[in-house]
């Protein structure tokens, strides 16, 4: 298949695929307002985690950890008013459907021992006492509880909390937003002066996660679509310049919105970033064409032949390219995190879609609007050519870097090791929390609830026993609380609450209320007594139903994977040491699974930027046709992003489910402009045959378009600082980072290793000028494939000669051997009007011996209708043996056979003469 049909199909056709393009984009416009936004934290969890299902099963035992707190502040909550309001709010809360407990000052029982007896009665009865005296017992009661004490109200009685365990039905994904406005509207019922009532919670966090997600698909595209607009402006000058990717940015928008919807994807804190990348880097390859465009134009071509020639030229490099960035995207699907696989598959089809459309529209538009009047100021240089000033600098740019080829080198080696370290000590978090800024009002609140009672966030520590009735054992009971003490002597543990509390505090008021008493007993049979006289639904969140299980409920304030990664292992190291074989002890919650994604987060990393680094090696070892030449197309890009992670590592910031992305990513956009660097050097190496002037005029040609796309995805990326979340700041701000150190290493590293490489892609293999008939009938080509021929022929020269036409002279010295492609050409005596002494047709060779060694012409060769001729000098053959060995042996042997075959004719010529 001839692969410029399709792009010249496009210039031929542009009213059918404007047609095409508006009713797909119709399609996927009229599937947007399906669009769901997910605030969830499932998607941060590992997918088909095994430790998922044990939460679940944990969560029907003991009920959910989704924790609401309702804080209130006064200067003493122990009033008739303030009890009131705890008491309303309560009670509503109780019978709020998805509501699975609630606790509080008025709907907890106190345990108070009354002589022989344990009186379990409410801490408050159904009316609140307005006496005063009543009112400073129900105090003194409290504060001596040490179960309320930290969960439910301050040791100094000025902060109360309502908690609140809720537990949607599946699926629900109104319970959230619908729960969270009825706690707000009820408080709002309960203001007055002296009192401050908020809440803080899962459910909240969840609602304002989706509230902030909006936020960034509304405000982020727009933002987007302002600083691309002034690169455009400032890179072409010109209204199409600026009006084309404007065009396919949106277009590109509406179409991945359409297919996340089609394919039940929703929007995320990741996925909200993606429309706003379309614009960005869809500029990118729109850019490579209309500077392409305006290069012809400046040359002198007509229209439409430079929308013909932009169409094909740029044909292999944007696919390759676009290839190459999805493979980067796309490779995040190997991910364990679900929210990183579906962007992975959302982006990857946005940049398939964005391709398509880049292919499609931009030629079109070209065709219906007038050829631009762009001004651009030229110099002369010293050998009289008219340039710009840009192609001008970049020239002095390739020769400055020959120069310092060796210092750029090294600077490259020392910053690439430096930043090595940087990465070793790079963290990881993975917190839901840490994603909201610290100047959000849901981590001041998480920060004040931490500091006047205890931390909102928790997870259970679960110990089974496997036995039943077990957990009324004395010494099952005493592990635990010796548990619970040492939980006491971390950082960041603010409270934990299991069955041991109860049990403790029951055989103290049994003893006269004395400290000393505040023990596990020593009998199995006292502390079933004592567990008779509990409300079962009061402990039912700290021990199963046959008392084989028991859970801790433990609260911090840790908003750090690798804070509560180092708690868990403390504690875990702390049931090694202390625990009994028969106890076994897991730790759950939903925090704890978003924790498990960290050690996976890392991994993926790793093998992730692996994965697309191999994938893309390949694919442009098979353009290049040459796996030296795939690995010299990702070096440049390799060192930014070995020092971007180095940066995030001296700099403190952590790998995240942003950040994690970078590198995968940022290695598929980043080599976008090295692969149009290197056709390009390879089509102009064709021309001059000559590596340095080659990478020059590849400098002069591709400068501009790097330098501006980079901007332009520097731009792109830097707007994603003005997100509300801290992974995606950190992504954008980082990857602009990565997107300039790519430039610079793109414009400096890119043309030294240029310099020591020729290059030929498939595209020129497929593209040489080669026929069967050829490859059949010439002797130089015996038992060659035409594939094989066409490698010997894009290491050639390729000259064209018209009727008349000296090609070889008489007398003249050379080392080439020539093969004639087309037309038919002659031997004369005396040049063009001389007689033809032989005459040569399609596939014959000559001047072969002058390939072995430099050699005067004995005869005219003259062209006798035109002539398309292949030249093949010593080195065209030494290139042929490095990149191609095979083929090189296969032509060695063949023109053995052609030398030897002359020498035998002319020897038995002279023999002949001779008898």
């Amino acid at each position: 298949m001839n692969l410029k049909k399709i792009p010249l199909w496009i210039v031929a056709n542009p009213l059918t695929c404007v047609v095409i393009v508006l009713v797909i984009t119709v399609f996927f416009a009229l599937q947007i307002p399906r669009l769901e936004i997910d605030s969830s934290s499932e998607g941060l969890m590992v997918e088909n985690d095994p430790a998922r299902l044990y939460y679940e099963d944990i969560k029907k035992k003991f009920g959910s950890d989704n924790l609401t707190v309702i804080m209130i502040k006064a200067q003493d909550v122990f009033t008739t008013e303030t009890l009131e309001t705890i008491q309303r709010l309560s009670h509503t809360l109780q019978a709020t459907p998805g509501v699975s407990r609630v606790e509080s000052l008025t709907t907890v029982n106190n345990i108070k021992g009354e002589g022989e007896f344990l009186n379990t009665d409410p801490l408050v009865g159904a009316e609140i006492p307005k006496e005063k005296e009543k009112i400073q017992k129900i105090r003194s009661d409290a504060l001596q509880n040490r179960i309320f004490v930290g969960n439910i109200v301050s040791k100094d009685g000025n902060v109360a909390a309502i908690n609140a365990y809720t537990e949607a039905k599946a699926g629900d994904k109104a319970f959230n937003p619908t729960f969270t406005k009825l706690v707000d509207s009820l408080i709002e019922k309960e203001k007055r002066e002296g009192v401050e009532i908020y809440q803080i919670g899962t459910p909240l966090t969840k609602v304002t996660l989706g509230e902030y997600i909006q936020g960034d698909m509304v405000g982020l595209v727009p933002l987007a679509i302002g600083f691309l607009f002034l690169v455009l402006f400032l890179t072409f000058r010109t209204f199409q310049g600026v009006a084309i990717p404007m065009a396919t940015g949106l277009v590109s928008i509406i179409w991945v919105l359409g297919e996340m919807v089609l394919i039940g994807y929703p929007v995320n804190v990741i996925t909200a970033i993606i429309p706003a990348l379309m614009v960005a880097i869809g500029f990118t390859e729109d850019s490579h064409m209309i500077s392409e465009y305006l290069h012809e134009l400046e040359e002198g071509a007509e229209k439409m032949d430079a929308i013909r020639t932009v169409a094909v030229q740029t044909a292999l490099p944007v696919l390759i390219t676009t290839f190459t960035t999805v493979i980067g995207f796309g490779s995040l699907i190997t991910s364990d995190i679900t929210m990183l696989i579906q962007f992975g598959v959302a982006s990857a089809l946005g940049l398939t879609s964005n391709w398509i459309i880049s292919a499609v529209i931009v030629p079109v538009m070209l065709i219906y609007w007038p050829v631009p009047k762009v001004a651009q100021s030229h110099v002369i240089t010293e050998d009289g050519e008219r340039i710009t000033p840009m192609a001008l600098f970049m020239r002095k740019l390739g020769k400055w870097n020959y120069r310092w080829r060796r210092q750029i080198i090294i600077v490259s080696g020392v910053l690439t090791v430096a930043s090595l370290w940087g990465w070793y000590i790079m963290e990881v978090n993975t917190d839901f929390i840490s994603f909201f800024k610290e100047t959000t009002f849901i981590r001041k609140r998480v920060k004040d609830a931490h500091e006047s009672l205890s931390g909102v966030i928790n997870f259970y520590i679960v110990v089974e026993t496997g036995k039943e009735d077990a957990a009324k054992e004395p010494d099952t009971l005493r592990h635990v609380a010796k548990l619970q003490e040492h939980l006491k002597g971390l950082t960041n543990v603010d409270n934990s609450l299991s069955l041991a509390n109860y049990i403790r505090m029951m055989h103290r008021e049994m003893n006269g209320s004395k400290p000393d008493f505040e023990v596990i007993p020593d009998r199995k049979e006292l502390i079933a007594q004592y567990l008779l006289t509990l409300d079962t639904n009061e402990i039912s969140k700290y021990v199963d139903f046959n008392y084989s299980t028991m859970n801790i409920s433990v609260r911090h304030n840790i908003t750090s994977s690798s804070q509560l990664s180092q708690l868990l292992e403390q504690t875990k190291a702390y049931v090694d040491k202390n625990f009994p074989k028969n106890l076994k002890v897991q730790f759950t919650g939903e925090g704890i699974l978003i924790n498990n994604a960290a050690d996976y987060m890392a991994m993926n990393q790793i093998t992730g930027f692996g994965q697309t680094f191999l994938i893309i090696g390949l694919i442009h070892a098979a353009l290049f046709m040459s796996f030296k030449a795939g690995f010299i197309s990702l070096l440049p890009n390799v060192i930014p992003i070995v020092f971007n992670f180095g940066l995030m590592g001296f700099l403190g910031i952590p790998l995240n489910v942003g950040t994690s992305m970078i590198a995968a990513i940022a290695l598929g956009i980043a080599v976008d402009d090295t692969v149009h660097f290197m056709v390009h050097y390879s089509r102009e190496l064709n021309e001059v045959h000559d590596q340095e002037a080659a990478t020059y005029r590849t400098l002069a040609a591709l400068g501009r378009p790097i330098i501006y796309s980079s901007l332009a995805l520097a731009a792109g990326f830097i707007i994603l600082m003005f997100s509300n979340f801290i992974p995606t700041i950190y992504f954008g701000v980082l990857s602009a980072v990565v997107m300039i150190v790519a430039m610079v290493s793109e414009m400096t590293f890119t043309p030294i290793l240029m310099m020591t490489t020729r290059l030929v892609t498939v595209w020129d293999t497929l593209a040489a000028k080669m026929n069967k008939d050829i490859v059949g009938t010439t002797p130089i080509f015996k038992n060659f494939w035409l594939w094989e021929a066409k490698k010997v022929a894009v290491m050639g020269k390729l000259t064209t000669f018209k009727k008349g036409e000296t090609m070889v002279r008489k007398g003249e010295v050379g080392n080439e051997m020539y093969l004639i492609i087309s037309g038919r050409a002659g031997v004369t005596d005396s040049g063009p009007q001389g007689k033809v002494i032989k005459n040569l047709p399609p596939g014959e060779i000559f001047g072969e011996m002058a390939i072995v060694e430099k050699t005067v012409r004995a005869a005219d060769v003259v062209a006798l209708e035109d002539v398309e001729l292949l030249g093949i000098d010593g080195n065209a053959l030494e290139r042929l043996r490095k990149r191609f060995p095979f083929t090189a042996a296969k032509l060695f042997l063949n023109l053995s056979r052609i030398i030897s075959g002359r020498l035998r004719e002319t020897t038995e010529k002279l023999t002949h003469q001779a008898v």
